[in-house]
């Protein structure tokens, strides 16, 4: 019996260390993701790192089917408060598919932001938290954002919830003053970014 009960408790050790995210995977979706918010959105470079941050530490909690909209949600959504401007936090909840970014099929964690979007096409280089960050703000009890100041979105006429600022995101190939990148290219321009020197 003893055997039987030990036995059991690996499977299921197991069975939730499988359905984990591992680094790297939480670190693109969450980098995809964060690109569509920055797209559609307006943020600033400050918000679009924050916020890359915040989804990242979200979706590496995602073990189970119950955190999808458990503890971690609920904290995505009180950190992005602190975030975004009251005009885009008012958007962003009007935006299913980033205020519920993960469903559950099959038996596993679904991203509903490419029913939308064409995989591997992005916005806007990688933000620096791509390179460095690796989750850790999910540990603390305070929010690391709460008190910060953020740059001001970018000046952009903003689009309307739902329209996904392009009408329908999988066929347009992205204008000619913000062309659409790879990852590769995405995340080689971030990293390029990170090695200019600050402006004065």
């Amino acid at each position: 019996m003893k055997r039987f009960i030990l036995t059991m408790v690996a499977v299921l050790t197991l069975a939730s260390a499988a359905s984990a995210m591992s680094y790297k995977s939480a670190r693109d979706q969450a980098f995809f993701l964060t690109d569509k918010m920055a797209y559609e959105l307006a943020l600033s470079d400050d918000q679009y790192n924050a916020v890359f941050e915040i989804n990242m530490d979200y979706i590496m909690c995602l073990d189970v089917y119950d955190d999808i909209f458990g503890t971690f949600w609920t904290r995505r959504n009180n950190e992005l408060r602190f975030v975004l401007s009251p005009a885009q936090y008012q958007m962003y909840m009007q935006m299913e598919y980033f205020y519920r970014p993960v469903s559950w099929q099959n038996k596993r964690f679904v991203f509903t932001i490419y029913n939308r979007y064409p995989k591997d096409r992005f916005y806007r280089a990688a933000p620096p938290g791509y390179q460095v960050y690796k989750g850790s703000n999910r540990y603390f009890d305070h929010s690391a954002y709460n008190g910060r100041t953020f740059g001001a979105p970018e000046s952009k006429s903003q689009p309307k919830p739902g329209m996904g600022g392009m009408g329908t995101p999988k066929s347009q190939p992205g204008s000619k003053s913000q062309p659409l990148m790879t990852k590769k290219q995405a995340v080689n321009q971030g990293k390029r970014n990170m090695s200019q020197p600050p402006r004065r």
